[in-house]
């Protein structure tokens, strides 16, 4: 098997936990002040991809390049398979590590942040039918610990599908809430019209709804959104009481 430099292991090793990344993303996580440099992690990512270490996936929509583990990389990192990516959801997959990342910046109020294929590891037996959402976020606010689903809806789903789902986690004890975005406010805006008639009104006590309108731009960043949260607008980061946006 081939050795990779351990300095390189530790700059992609955060793709065990995301994914996919960009190469901003990739920067942002590293520990080492020379893989900040932009022409420097450029360089690093060509060689990796040469190696076949890395693979890229290049976004139709906002012309930006996602970098994500090989079969060969995922045996070098001691990572689980489930962390490889699916051709079929790769557009997506990069959207929810996107916009995670940005809820990971909600320091005073995020403690952790799984993505759906470490659920899975956690919870392997589990029961059958347990909810998988994309992402989970544990919190703390108002001195209150807090479980959250996350899903990511770049498109409408069929209604009989959203008001399955809704159901389900409102049933759910795992989860206190759920927080749903969408790149629109018309998605948006659909999906409350659906969940209030086949749902109820109620259901925006414990599913709240939210807008990342720059998610299809690629940018790891949810200001600018807005919220329907307990049948009010609120954007998360009202929710949260954060005034600015957080910096990096």
């Amino acid at each position: 098997m081939e050795l990779l430099q351990p300095e390189y292991k530790t700059f992609i090793s955060p793709l065990i936990d995301w994914k996919v990344l960009d190469i901003h993303s990739f920067m942002n996580n590293s520990h080492f002040e020379k893989f900040k440099n932009y022409k420097y992690a450029v360089k690093i990512l060509q060689r990796l991809r040469n190696k076949n270490i890395l693979k890229v996936y290049r976004c139709a929509f906002n012309r930006k390049n996602y970098y994500y583990l090989t079969k060969h990389s995922m045996n070098i990192l001691g990572g689980q398979n489930n962390a490889l990516l699916n051709d079929e959801t790769i557009f997506h997959d990069a959207m929810v590590s996107s916009l995670c990342l940005s809820l990971k910046d909600l320091k005073e109020v995020v403690l952790s942040i799984d993505l759906e294929h470490k659920i899975k590891m956690v919870n392997s037996q589990s029961k059958f039918d347990e909810i998988i959402p994309d992402a989970r976020l544990v919190g703390k606010f108002n001195n209150h610990n807090f479980c959250s689903a996350i899903e990511i809806e770049l498109h409408q789903k069929e209604k009989s599908r959203i008001i399955a789902k809704a159901n389900n986690y409102l049933k759910s004890s795992i989860y206190d809430y759920v927080f749903y975005f969408f790149p629109d406010d018309r998605t948006l805006k659909n999906y409350d019209k659906i969940l209030k008639e086949g749902v109820g009104d109620f259901y925006n006590q414990k599913i709240f709804l939210f807008t990342a309108p720059d998610i299809m731009n690629g940018k790891n960043r949810i200001n600018g959104g807005n919220g329907l949260v307990k049948g009010e607008q609120k954007s998360i980061y009202e929710l949260f009481s954060y005034k600015n946006e957080p910096v990096h």
